[in-house]
């Protein structure tokens, strides 16, 4: 399913895969139904939400609709060409040029985090960036910190992910194209 909410994200979505596959990960833009779910599983309370990979935005908007203030949502993606198509859509949102792998060192001035959303392509990114990226969520979190990730796969996306981050919650969303798993950790260790 195409983002029905902005007919035109899915032709930068589409140059964007054209450019650079690998990093996309899908075929189409998360659904409605797969961008609820997942702002669905972010714990209530304050503190700040980063968002990884938002691409053209559908979570952006589903984090958003869940009542999730833009002062604590946070994005941060890789593509410049998807940077500059975020602060325009998105003009009250903090939205971070960079790499996930140096997430504790982009925000900060933002830490502790309430919850990382993820929209990675996981298992289509060479390894050794995984384990970056995952390393890099113990260094941002708080105890009751949630690092909320999907799939195409019908398994975990996160296999490496510190132990500290137990998991939780895990739903199937079949409204979305391919259908997706979303799996959903808590932190339970200390803060950094």
């Amino acid at each position: 399913m195409t983002n029905q909410q902005n007919p035109h994200a899915f032709g930068v979505f589409l140059r964007e895969f054209l450019r650079d596959p690998r990093a996309i990960g899908a075929l189409a833009p998360s659904s409605a139904a797969l961008a609820r779910q997942m702002a669905a599983l972010v714990p209530a309370g304050k503190g700040p939400v980063i968002e990884l990979g938002p691409g053209v935005g559908p979570v952006t908007r589903a984090l958003l609709q869940a009542g999730i203030p833009g002062k604590q949502l946070i994005l941060v993606e890789r593509s410049a060409s998807l940077v500059l198509r975020l602060r325009q859509e998105f003009p009250e949102l903090t939205v971070i040029h960079g790499d996930a792998g140096e997430l504790s060192c982009l925000i900060k001035d933002h830490l502790p985090v309430r919850a990382i959303v993820s929209s990675l392509p996981l298992r289509s990114i060479p390894p050794t960036l995984v384990a970056k990226i995952l390393a890099e969520f113990p260094k941002c979190a708080r105890p009751g910190t949630a690092y909320i990730q999907f799939t195409y796969h019908p398994k975990r996306a996160s296999s490496g992910l510190s132990p500290h981050f137990h998991h939780d919650r895990r739903y199937f969303v079949w409204r979305n194209l391919p259908p997706a798993r979303v799996d959903r950790y808590l932190f339970q260790g200390h803060e950094h």
